[in-house]
């Protein structure tokens, strides 16, 4: 997995995304107000306006030698640049915004009127807005890279900023803010771009807290290292003495399951069920999205929201696919996981 090293104490990184609501695949500006213990924002349509009042800072300052990640942010509503503000408060990163050559104004975000501008854009996939500043990144090795979601995806003035290839080479993870559609929408676009390592994202609210503790689980590892496992996608399961490749599915609980593994191992104790597969509590939850699937022996889901199944065989249920083994036929997979109960270790 290709992340980034460990600067000396503390990391630092940031980035923010103005939310707008994609529910039925729309842009909704967001008015609201969130208030929080020690900071009061308040987001008023294009304007956010951040009040501090006895700000605290816990954290026990540290040296640190360089900066080599910076957040990047587009956001219009004021949702993204709050969470970026949260994220350089927190690791006193530099921050960068792009800014769009020509402003979008309250009219070109009505979600609900095919003709206005934002909606064009992402109807064509061919859009890409000019971006009116240039934003140097050349010396930072991680970048944050943060937007709202539009339509279940990314602005297209994000694609803009990507295709100026600032981002080839470097380790790069998305943040997204969202009424309610989730980041794998805008994750699939995204890594369209091959030469940029692309690390697992999430999709974040207004919530300092929620940010705060996201910042705080990120696991940041050497360039040099992350450049030698180019595969993002996926995560190995020991069992009976036996390392399983799973190729994951691009969703919300495969992008939490990734950063869980980020911090350590996960064991799980599987019970033999049904003829068809081993299935056991994973010990925390993850995001559901849940479908109805005849699963096939390989497959990794998502059960109940907090068990994971791996099947060796097949059946018919609604879960959230998580992946699928890719290392092994289904009668060599039978065989290793045996006819009782077994130990599924996941790691990264």
């Amino acid at each position: 997995m290709k992340m980034i090293s460990k600067i000396i104490l503390p990391i630092i990184f940031s980035i923010i995304i103005t939310g707008c609501n994609a529910t039925n695949n729309t842009i909704e500006p967001v008015k609201e107000e969130v208030k929080e213990s020690n900071v009061e924002v308040v987001n008023k349509d294009t304007n956010t306006e951040i009040k501090e009042e006895n700000k605290v800072d816990n954290k026990e300052e540290q040296p640190v030698d360089e900066k080599d990640l910076a957040v990047v942010y587009f956001s219009v509503t004021g949702n993204t640049k709050t969470v970026a503000e949260y994220i350089k408060s927190e690791l006193d990163a530099d921050i960068f915004e792009i800014v769009p050559k020509q402003q979008y104004v309250d009219a070109d975000l009505q979600y609900n009127d095919r003709n206005t501008r934002a909606t064009k854009e992402q109807d064509d996939k061919t859009s890409r807005p000019e971006i009116k500043n240039d934003i140097d990144i050349s010396k930072y090795d991680t970048i944050l890279l943060g937007y709202p979601i539009w339509w279940g995806d990314c602005p297209r003035i994000i694609q803009t900023f990507i295709e100026t290839d600032k981002l080839n080479g470097k380790n790069v993870i998305p943040f997204c803010t969202s009424g309610s559609s989730g980041i794998s929408g805008s994750e699939s676009t995204l890594k369209q771009y091959k030469d940029v390592n692309w690390q697992p994202g999430k999709r974040l609210t207004t919530s300092k807290d929620e940010v705060t503790n996201w910042v705080r689980s990120l696991d940041i590892k050497s360039s040099d290292k992350s450049k030698e496992n180019n595969n993002l996608n996926t995560i190995k399961i020991e069992v009976n003495n036996k390392e399983l490749i799973v190729e994951l599915e691009e969703n919300e609980a495969t992008n939490e399951l990734v950063q869980k593994l980020n911090s350590g191992n996960v064991v799980v104790e599987a019970n033999e069920y049904g003829g068809f597969e081993k299935v056991g509590s994973l010990g925390f939850s993850l995001t559901r999205e849940d479908k109805q699937v005849t699963t096939k022996a390989g497959d990794l889901v998502l059960y109940q929201g907090n068990q994971i199944s791996l099947f060796y065989d097949s059946n018919s249920w609604s879960y959230t696919k998580l992946g699928k083994v890719t290392n092994m036929s289904a009668n060599e997979l039978k065989e290793v996981l045996g006819s009782g109960d077994v130990t599924l270790t996941l790691k990264k």
